[in-house]
């Protein structure tokens, strides 16, 4: 096999050792350490891409599970994956990169029955191939309570798939996110470099995450506390590749909320702020991932953005010495040499989290606003960690207080206000989440545009309170947006509200109970609203599925069986009247967490007792709109078009 090392790359790693190698070891009790002049800009940041095959299909482990559809089984739908690789996998050469391909079946054991060497091709040809490991899909249901032994078994068998494709060696894996043990059923494996955390059930990563220095954890995570995963263990067997001096802690899935431009763009200002952000005399990573058939641009230039930041953003920076490309197993060998000059020196000492560092946002919004630049603070209308947007904002405006807690809205006004209002919830699986964004926010600079006033709202979150706290904070907001509908310029019989996800949940259980129940007193007003639009939300919490497990009723909703009244409550589905407002539904048709049918249940439900509403099927997307096989359709601008044609249609004047 030839493995691609790139001479400059290992000249820089040396270059970093000779600076930053210690007089004395500080473990040893010694006072003195070596001083450097090496500074952030004479540091090369190592840069890598990556790119995850998702389980499209029954895999290896599930493939006689009920509901598995055929996906990279079929060989079509496998060679056009390969055909979308080899696409990225072509551009990147010729930028004299490689990729970290990370597979799983079916994929590979596709590869494996079909004789084809492309994995075997990529790695010879000097991309690195590891392991991508969505543990629902290969352990079944309520992985966390499995042992460290079955995890390990199947993460082994993954792994004897790629050999039997042709892969030559695999020290890499991504996913298993929040399984405590994770890190000892991965070493088990024979795994020992990992990357890309993030809550798979909110699409969030922690902020103590971030950063661009590696380490090595010294223990795993529910998703809960990340304290241990963010604590460097010199004897540690994994080590970990931050993403980035990223600003926001959905750049893992922030992607699905922008074009390829915005989303490149955006990639471009989190690349200038890790090189700005690289400490010195250490090793330093950027990198990020894509997806087979993501980034598909026009018809007549599938890849033109891509091929744009490459060329204008990344060529330059290599050419000045600034980045080093690099595949993620050499980012951790250039680590583990670091670590051989220092032992004992904590790589993660005086780290600062790249989350509180100013927003490194570039691009523009929809709206033609100014968005602040590299080392500016973020625009002061702008979401947090988000370009500018039209008008001004008024943020934290308590809207209720419950148990003592002042729950918060940030009121976005705009330029030229046509009297109605949209009240955003957002997503996070009930748990987590904030209003300063998340799946939908992009919908802001339309709706502003268009002359909404837009209230994002905080909730309290479970499971420190379960439901229905979550709708009793939802309710208040709307009651809030209508006792102050003249000091706000708004009419409080034109307000809507929509969500992604859990907020989709919320928002379309407001929508279907009017708030009723959940006022929690007396009040001369409803909480009714006059539209809403549900992104992909829960519907039937009765049934058994990932977005809703047997983990999330009990925590969340304090349900012990599928038939506890507590879940016939929470459930949109079961709470349609006739007297509902005006539903738009939009689902991805390959929704993994919450599966299509629960988007068609509502509609049909809707329709049934004469409900105007309308059902949007999503192609090739998965949870959050990801594209999944091919590129998503409609796509996000006419998806987000929709909502504002949608509003426009039912709070019109």
């Amino acid at each position: 096999m030839r493995r691609f090392i790139n001479p400059i790359l290992v000249f820089a790693a040396v270059s970093v050792l000779a600076a930053c190698s210690p007089l004395d070891d500080p473990g040893t009790g010694g006072t003195a350490t070596a001083t450097t002049t090496t500074t952030a800009a004479e540091t090369p940041l190592l840069f890598g891409i990556g790119m995850h095959i998702e389980p499209v299909g029954g895999t290896a482990q599930m493939a006689g599970s009920p509901g598995a559809s055929a996906g990279y089984n079929i060989a079509q739908a496998f060679e056009r994956a390969v055909e979308d690789i080899q696409a990225v996998v072509d551009i990147v050469e010729a930028h004299d990169g490689r990729l970290t391909i990370q597979s799983q079946s079916p994929f590979t054991t596709t590869a494996v029955r079909e004789g084809s060497t492309a994995l075997a091709d990529w790695e010879d040809a000097g991309h690195e191939v590891g392991l991508h490991f969505h543990e629902d899909a290969h352990l079944g249901k309520e992985t966390a309570g499995l042992p460290v032994e079955r995890w390990c078994e199947v993460m082994k068998e993954e792994v004897g798939f790629l050999s039997e494709a042709g892969v030559d060696e695999v020290a890499y894996w991504s996913g298993g996110n929040l399984y405590p043990d994770l890190l000892a059923a991965a070493e088990c494996a024979g795994l020992s470099v990992n990357s890309d955390w993030k809550n798979p059930t909110t699409q969030q990563t922690a902020p103590e995450l971030a950063g661009t220095v590696p380490w090595r954890p010294s223990g795993g995570t529910d998703g809960t506390d990340v304290t241990a995963f963010a604590t460097h263990d010199p004897e540690g067997a994994i080590v970990f590749l931050p993403e980035g001096a990223y600003d926001r802690t959905d750049y893992a899935s922030g992607r699905r909320e922008m074009t390829d431009e915005e989303y490149f763009a955006y990639l471009e200002a989190s690349l200038l702020a890790s090189i700005e952000a690289a400490e010195a005399g250490k090793v330093n990573v950027f990198h990020f991932t894509l997806h087979p058939g993501e980034f598909r641009g026009d018809a007549g230039n599938q890849f033109g953005a891509m091929e744009r930041f490459l060329a204008e953003v990344v060529d330059p920076l290599v050419a000045e010495g600034k980045v080093e490309w690099a595949t993620f197993s050499e980012m951790a060998a250039a680590f583990e040499t670091w670590e051989a000059a220092n032992p004992g020196v904590d790589p993660r000492a005086g780290t600062v989290s790249a989350t509180a560092a100013p927003s490194a946002t570039k691009t523009p919004s929809a709206q033609g606003g100014a968005a602040p630049q590299p080392g500016q603070p973020p625009a002061a209308n702008a979401p947090r960690g988000a370009a500018a947007l039209p008008g001004s904002v008024e943020r934290d405006l308590t809207y209720c207080t419950r148990d003592g807690e002042e729950l918060k809205m940030d009121v976005y006004t705009p330029d030229d206000p046509n009297g109605a209002a949209v009240m955003f919830i957002h997503g996070g699986g009930w748990t987590s989440g904030s209003k300063d964004g998340g799946s939908g926010s992009e919908m802001w600079p339309e709706l502003l545009g268009r002359g909404y006033l837009v209230a994002s709202i905080d909730y309290r979150l479970a499971p420190e309170h379960p439901f229905p706290a979550q709708m009793e904070d939802v309710t208040c907001a709307v009651l809030y947006l209508k006792r102050n509908a003249a000091e706000l310029g708004i009419d409080p019989e034109r307000i809507g509200a929509y969500g992604g996800s859990a907020g989709g949940h919320l928002a379309s259980l407001l929508g279907t109970t009017g708030g009723h129940g959940y006022e929690g007193g007396i009040t001369s007003l409803t909480a009714e609203v006059a539209a809403v639009v549900d992104l992909f939300g829960p519907t039937d919490l009765t049934v058994d599925f990932d977005g809703a497990s047997e983990r999330i009723i009990t925590t969340v909703f304090g349900a012990t069986d599928r038939n506890s009244k507590v879940l016939v409550q929470a459930s949109p589905v079961r709470n349609v009247s006739a007297d509902d407002p005006p539903f738009l539904i939009i689902h991805g048709e390959l929704d993994e967490l919450v599966p299509i049918v629960q988007g068609e249940a509502l509609y049909e439900a809707l329709v049934a007792a004469g409900v105007e509403a309308e059902f949007v099927p999503v192609k090739n997307a998965n949870h959050g709109f990801t594209p999944t096989g091919g590129p998503i359709s409609p796509t996000r601008v006419e998806i987000t078009r929709m909502v504002a044609d949608f509003f426009d249609e039912h709070l019109g004047s």
